[in-house]
């Protein structure tokens, strides 16, 4: 028997079991790992899997041979655990981790060594080929790990620490220029069992590298400038492999960085058009959108429809801090949102460079200026994370931009695995030297206050009227955040609760958030604690509608003081949006009866024309009938499903997700009595849950 002929190989990208970040993708790293390896050499046995308690059964039934991991910003921690854990059932495994937080310094590899002593071999940027070749030369040397070292010329992108606490490199192998030749982790069938579980969200990938140096991301380098493609029929016979297999409710993400910006994601997406006609999948696309041939991106945004949003990777709206962090080279994004009527999703990152509180506020105010009469506008902001391997994360740039960092959790990424707490961390920005830690923190207030007001468009007729009476759309965010002092009390604990929750749970060093997740890991587990943005932002509405709804329409009134007629038709739109959301603070609302209400203005109708024609155009006496949507009906297991989650393996999460995914179903279907229109406010979850019947 050869010593290939027996030889088992686990490849993990490790997640928490229960919800998490990135938890619900399949492992697409690995996988062409994996593929590539089966490809070269047939005969050794390669399973890859994603979640900790399936990889703990398969480390104690199997005890593989070669442990291989690849190391994310969300699972260094559960790594370490786990491969100490298949070390200790098994002192023979052959250990080698890789991945975007394995640092290209030296010194920082020689301090991973120090806290990963039982990895016996590091990968250092593509691992498809560096992989195989040590798995070959490892089976011609009779899997032993000594001798293996001993031809480390050999070796590609691998590295280790020597006896004598050396650090030993091999030479970089070039990146994979023809990514056809690695084979297809679905279409070889390596990935089967994630696609018959509905947890999994199948991730796809049409090309490598990024054209751009940002600062802060790890594909700034040299080493990603490149851009390398799978070819079409590549990616379509993937696409077709999945669509043919997978439950319509799950999603699908693109792992690309820079989605849509290329000729051939045109002709992908026609194609993926057609899998949406025949197989009702992906109806759910994430990804990062392009930062260029904008018109190109359109495009495909319209082929795709509701199944794919336009990310707008802004960071800021200050051109000093585009050029700290070098931004300067990707498209105007302002300019393509502007002149489109498309839902537009951009995203900035507090605190950068060069930021002070009143650019980064004037960067989301004239932002939301830029959407008047057009498409729903929501704005992600992102913490500012030193992460591995950029150029921002040097000690010189630290250095030069007064960068102060301090320690948290990471998304409520804990659980405890094989006897032990884990706990994954981040490094935070907490000020600049343009921006001092108390400004960051009003800016904060600001960011949950604009989450809350545009998140699922709860208020997109009140912004509409904005619009046509000529006044900006920042001034009631504006007003709001200038008063908070005087808001219902329950609103300003909301707004404390939320900047508390960051200020208390950062640290000075990381072992400060593990002594600290150590005494409170069920309170993260059970939603109690945990600084997630999204999460504060809805319970303003999940929590507290009633007293949201009176202090916005309080301001209101104050903006529109001096303008005639307007509190009559404020007065309308208060009631309209009521009934909208009727019993929104509700957290399950299925079941109520449906509301018959007279109005003296058909907003129905103007917001038909909206903002070109005037509410005040459209006075006339009008019945509506509000009624649950389909939506709205669904079983609580349904609304799960559609998000790509199982509700049965994840009950302890219940109250803090439920808060995040029922929020949709509570807006109602809208008709008139006369029967000739109707309407229904749906976000793109409830268009998407009946599109696929759920």
């Amino acid at each position: 028997m050869s010593h290939s002929s027996n030889l088992e190989v686990l490849l993990i990208d490790p997640c928490f079991s229960d919800i998490g970040l990135a938890n619900n993708l399949i492992p697409l790293s690995v996988g062409l790992i994996g593929s590539y390896l089966k490809k070269q050499i047939p005969e050794i046995n390669v399973t890859v899997l994603k979640k900790d308690t399936d990889i703990l059964s398969f480390l104690d039934n199997k005890k593989p041979d070669v442990l291989g991991i690849c190391n994310y910003l969300w699972n260094t921690n559960l790594a370490n655990r786990l491969s100490r854990y298949a070390r200790e059932i098994n002192p023979k495994t052959y250990i080698v981790f890789g991945g975007p937080e394995i640092n290209k310094k030296p010194v920082d590899k020689k301090i991973f060594f120090q806290k990963y002593s039982h990895a016996d071999m590091l990968i250092e940027g593509e691992g498809e080929l560096a992989f195989m070749q040590l798995i070959k030369i490892y089976l011609e040397e009779g899997r032993d790990s000594k001798k293996v070292r001993l031809r480390i010329n050999e070796l590609g992108n691998c590295f280790y620490i020597n006896e004598q606490h050396q650090f030993v490199s091999g030479p970089q192998f070039p990146r994979v220029k023809h990514l056809d030749g690695v084979p297809s982790p679905y279409t070889t069938g390596l990935f089967d069992h994630f696609l018959e579980d509905d947890n999994y969200q199948p991730l796809i990938q049409t090309n490598r590298g990024c054209p751009y140096k940002c600062t802060f991301c790890d594909e700034g380098s040299d080493y990603y400038n490149r851009i390398n493609y799978r070819s079409v029929d590549y990616v379509k016979k993937e696409l077709n492999y999945i669509a043919e297999r997978v439950t319509p409710s799950v999603g699908m993400h693109i792992a690309d960085s820079n989605w849509g910006m290329y000729k051939q994601d045109v002709e992908i997406a026609l194609h993926i058009r057609k899998l949406q006609d025949k197989y009702n999948w992906p109806m759910r696309i994430t990804c990062s959108t392009g930062k260029s041939q904008l018109p190109r991106i359109k495009k495909i945004i319209k082929i795709l429809g509701n199944a794919h949003e336009m990310t707008n990777a802004m960071q800021s709206r200050n051109n000093d801090v585009l050029d700290a962090i070098k931004r300067k080279n990707a498209s105007n994004l302002e300019e393509f949102m502007k002149g489109h009527d498309l839902t537009s999703k951009p995203d900035f990152i507090l605190p950068l460079p060069q930021e002070t509180k009143k650019t980064f506020m004037d960067g989301l105010n004239g932002l939301l200026d830029l959407r008047a009469g057009k498409a729903p506008l929501q704005v992600t902001i992102f913490p500012a994370l030193l992460l591995s391997n950029t150029e921002m994360n040097s000690d010189v740039k630290n250095k030069k931009q007064d960068l102060q960092v301090k320690y948290s959790q990471h998304h409520n990424q804990i659980g405890w695995v094989a006897g032990e707490l884990v706990c994954e961390t981040e490094s935070n920005i907490y000020s600049t030297d343009t921006m001092n830690e108390k400004d960051v923190m009003q800016a904060r207030k600001y960011v949950v206050l604009m989450e809350a007001l545009l998140r699922e468009e709860p208020l997109n007729e009140i912004f509409y009227y904005l619009d046509s009476k000529g006044i900006k759309r920042s001034a009631l965010p504006m007003s709001l955040y200038n008063n908070i002092d005087t808001a219902p009390s329950e609103i300003q604990k909301c707004f404390n609760q939320y900047i508390n929750s960051i200020t208390s749970e950062c640290f000075v060093t990381e072992k400060e958030v593990f002594e600290y997740m150590r005494k409170h890991d069920d309170d993260y587990k059970y939603g109690r604690k945990g600084g997630d943005l999204l999460r504060y932002a809805q319970k303003f509405w999940i929590d507290h509608f009633d007293a949201m709804m009176e202090w916005i329409f309080q301001h209101l009134n104050i903006i529109f003081t001096n303008i005639k007629g307007a509190k009559e038709e404020l007065n309308a739109l208060h009631q309209f949006l009521i009934l909208l959301h009727y019993e929104r603070s509700r957290e399950y609302s299925a079941g109520k009866p449906s509301i018959e209400k007279k109005f003296d203005y058909d907003i129905l109708r103007w917001m038909e024309d909206a903002p070109n024609k005037k509410l005040s155009e459209f006075k006339k006496v009008v019945t509506y009938y509000f009624k649950e949507t389909k939506f709205s009906k669904l079983s609580k297991e349904k609304v799960w499903k559609s998000f790509g989650f199982n509700l049965s393996s994840k009950e302890k999460y219940n109250k803090q997700w439920s808060k995040r995914l029922w929020i949709s179903r509570t807006q109602r279907r809208i008709s008139r009595g006369d029967k000739d229109s109707s309407k229904q406010r749906m976000t793109r979850a409830a268009f998407i849950a009946e599109k696929i019947g759920l």
